[in-house]
Formats: structure tokens, sequence, C-alpha cells
């Protein structure tokens, strides 16, 4: 395996050693990192662009998109995610 060298601070190191344990390299935790990011990404790239269009759309007057929400049909839609998250 090629190597290449990085410079981190002192505070860096400390935090990736608390990460890792007795067997693991910094090269294993950072890998680690890198895939649980990309992993639980909350939204992807095309997702989040989507979102501030509408957002844009929203904040510029046009309201096309734009549904009417009960307080009941939102308490609905949060106790739906609140049953999701937990699974």
């Amino acid at each position: 395996m090629m190597t290449k060298t990085i410079k981190i601070s002192k505070d860096t190191h400390y935090i990736l050693s608390e990460f890792a344990s007795k067997n693991d390299t910094f090269d294993d935790v950072i890998t680690f990192l890198i895939n649980y990011y990309i992993n639980h990404e909350e939204f992807t790239d095309k997702q989040a662009k989507s979102y501030n269009d509408e957002i844009d759309n929203f904040e510029n007057g046009n309201l096309d998109n734009v549904t009417k929400l009960t307080l009941d049909d939102l308490e609905k839609r949060i106790l739906k995610l609140e049953a999701e998250i937990r699974k």
C-alpha cells in the first residue's frame, strides 16, 4: 500500500487518537469517519439543490408548490417521522 504524509494539528491528532482502538491506525479511523459521513449524510447534493431551489421560490413569492397543512396533518407527519427514527 502506498502511503502519504499529512500534517494535522496536535488537537486533531488527540481527537483521532480518541476514536481509535489499540489496533486501529489513523488511516482506519479516518476511513471509518469518511464512510460514516457518506452513509449518514442528511441529503444528497441533488436533494439539497432541490430543497434550496424550493426555498428560493418561496422567498421570492412563488407559492406554486406550497400546500396548506392543518395542525392535525402536521402532528400526524411528526408522529410518522418519530416512528421511523425509532426503527
